[in-house]
């Protein structure tokens, strides 16, 4: 098996923290060899005002190294999986984008071979926990999922709510929805307004929980999570966020609130 170079968006660390410590425990019960950690600082939604062959430059360098490793990229946020995408796409339908980029950073690349150097957490654990003797602790409840909209399509393909839908025991209600963190910076009363809105709409429809692969969302939703009451007139507040990891490792029963660090939420999940 390759071993995997975990890549993640750490624009903000704290929401970041949760879901790395939790991964690399995850990949450690799952047997998922990691050689290193990398991350990149930057929302996605940002691009237009920063110094974007910087931003890509990240991506590409991160690329490369793992192809000279002859290691993956373990991309395990959805913002950085955008990133990703849109690099390649960049790449393939600007020419001048390409060469200025190939020119800045000196680096001679074979862009077929960079497309196989990178992997989604989700269909790495997938692959890797199917088989193993576990308890089915979340039978019986129901989850909303929120997911970036840009994503429907490869979520469909993969089938991957129907994978963890068998595995989990869940019941998966799909949300896709645009990525409102970025007007933390810009309009925090817009920002709190449209992610009460997001979130009361989930808790809504009945749901234990809202899991997402989105660190963006974390941070709004739940780091921001007494802003967002206020600011939509609610009083209850109750329906804890969490990430992907969190949910496969709460299928040990080893690990318990503790271990998938339950107290770092502002949102406290009770479920366990």
């Amino acid at each position: 098996m390759k071993e995997y170079i975990l890549l993640h968006n750490d624009f903000y660390p704290k929401s970041a923290f949760i879901l790395t410590e939790n991964l690399k425990k995850l990949c450690q019960k799952l047997q998922i060899p990691i050689a290193g950690i990398q991350k990149i600082a930057c929302e996605n939604r940002l691009l237009p005002f920063v110094d974007e062959l910087k931003y890509y430059g990240q991506i590409l360098r991160a690329l490369v190294e793992a192809q000279k490793k002859e290691s993956k990229l373990l991309v395990y946020d959805s913002q950085t999986l955008l990133g990703i995408l849109e690099f390649f796409r960049k790449y393939y339908e600007d020419l001048e984008f390409k060469e200025q980029l190939l020119k800045d950073f000196g680096i001679e690349v074979d862009i077929l071979e960079l497309e196989k150097c990178f992997v989604f957490m989700p269909e790495v654990i997938l692959q890797n926990i199917k088989g193993l003797h576990k308890k089915r602790r979340w039978e019986g409840f129901k989850c909303a999922f929120l997911l970036d909209r840009e994503l429907e399509k490869i979520v469909r393909d993969y089938y991957l709510i129907e994978e963890f839908e068998n595995i989990l025991g869940l019941k998966i209600l799909t949300f896709y929805k645009d990525s409102l963190d970025y007007l933390l910076l810009s309009n925090k009363r817009l920002a709190h307004k449209m992610g009460g809105r997001d979130y009361y709409e989930m808790v809504d429809c009945g749901v234990d929980c809202i899991i997402t692969p989105n660190i963006g969302n974390f941070e709004l939703l739940d780091r921001n999570a007494h802003e967002n009451k206020r600011a939509s007139g609610r009083d209850d507040l109750e329906i804890p966020l969490l990430f992907i990891p969190q949910i496969f490792l709460a299928l040990f029963e080893e690990f318990g609130a503790s271990d998938l660090l339950f107290d770092r939420h502002i949102i406290a999940p009770k479920m366990l």
